[in-house]
């Protein structure tokens, strides 16, 4: 047996996570020491790291900051692979019922294996026909009134079918569309009404380009006024499990971002098909990212059964992450040369550290069923 450095209460051997007190526990990675013999032995520790490249450097050096060990490696093609499978309005069903006081599965019954979500690539279709049936009537009918509609399925398209995305994901299914809708909207409100109130005291040198030093205190505001909504949102649950957080953070990112996109179609003129192409593709690494990124570092520092404290934003781990988001965010509205070709690779990264987190909150369900087993 072994003690929780935080509440001192006994815990599993190979626990990684407190069922006291919900608190990660700090891990020792396991290193190889050679002998005369050139037999290898380890020191005090869990289980061996085998790097062999720079992702499973950064994967490895992202894990342990979520007290795991180890590089993390993602199988796209099998994340994926229901996508592309029949499935019914029943299965459908299935999974938008999930996360209410009847539906909700014990702890003993939750999946702790990766999910492979679907659901939202047919949301994501469907608002495509939509899209497209309003640019006939708008452009070949000349359905001004179709135009409102086409700036709003633009705007939506992309970020709510990453929310969906993130529900699937939620293997304790434990929160509702309901509440997921709820927070989309309201929660991407007030982050945005937060996020203006803050640029009123920020000053900006007038240049029609932006420097590094503008884009990183765009990325400072921005990242902050959402952070303090996720904050809200999460303190409202009494878990502190990571898939939560990305979700609830997702959420609130996802209506941030569609919003916002929803201002810059309206204003940007005879241009405005244009841009909300370009916004809709350039959604999937922006904001519903950074803010997923930012919910699950929350939870990584959130002690179970209780709220957040303002002290829990100054811990390395969520500092670490929440840091990744604003820098991520700075590089995304800098200008460059050639600034178009900057998306992919932050979108990227972005994907690999919310990967990194998934993996944490995947780990953690496992820690959690083994504890209840013990």
């Amino acid at each position: 047996m072994k003690f929780c450095v935080y509440c001192g209460n006994k815990i599993p051997e190979s626990s990684s996570f407190c069922p006291h007190c919900g608190q990660q526990q700090p891990k020792v990675q396991r290193t190889y020491q050679h002998v005369d013999n050139n037999q290898p032995m380890y020191n005090q520790s869990i289980y061996p790291v085998h790097r062999d490249d720079l992702f499973d450097k950064i994967t490895s050096k992202l894990n342990s900051y979520t007290g795991g060990s180890g590089s993390v490696r993602i199988n796209l093609k099998v994340l994926f692979s229901e996508v592309f499978k029949k499935h019914s309005n029943e299965d459908a069903e299935k999974i938008f019922i999930a996360g209410t006081h009847f539906t909700t599965p014990n702890m003993k019954d939750v999946s702790e294996e990766w999910a492979k979500p679907w659901l939202f690539s047919r949301i994501l279709a469907y608002f495509m026909v939509v899209f497209g049936v309003l640019i006939v009537a708008d452009f070949l009918f000349g359905g001004q009134l179709a135009l409102p509609g086409l700036i709003l399925v633009a705007a939506t398209a992309v970020p709510f079918s990453a929310v969906i995305f993130y529900f699937e994901f939620n293997a304790f299914r434990n929160i509702s569309i309901f509440t997921v809708t709820k927070i989309f909207f309201v929660g991407g409100a007030f982050s945005l009404l937060v996020t203006m109130f803050i640029y009123q005291f920020a000053i900006f040198d007038e240049k029609t380009s932006i420097g590094i030093g503008s884009a990183l205190l765009i990325g400072i505001i921005e990242e902050l006024g959402k952070m303090i909504i996720i904050f809200y949102f999460i303190n409202r649950v009494s878990n502190n499990f990571i898939l939560n957080g990305i979700l609830i953070g997702g959420a609130v990112g996802a209506g941030f971002a569609t919003l916002e996109t929803a201002g810059y179609i309206l204003y940007s003129g005879k241009y405005f098909l244009i841009t909300a192409i370009v916004r809709a593709l350039t959604a999937i690494g922006g904001h519903l990212v950074w803010a997923a990124i930012t919910g699950g570092a929350l939870m990584l520092v959130k002690k179970y059964g209780e709220k957040l404290q303002v002290s829990d934003l100054f811990e390395a781990r969520f500092v670490i992450f929440f840091g990744l988001s604003i820098i991520l965010h700075a590089l995304w509205d800098v200008t460059v040369p050639f600034g178009w070709l900057k998306y992919i690779p932050l979108i990227i990264i972005a994907w690999i550290i919310l990967f990194v987190l998934m993996n944490a909150g995947i780990n953690q369900i496992r820690d959690i069923k083994h504890q209840y087993n013990q």
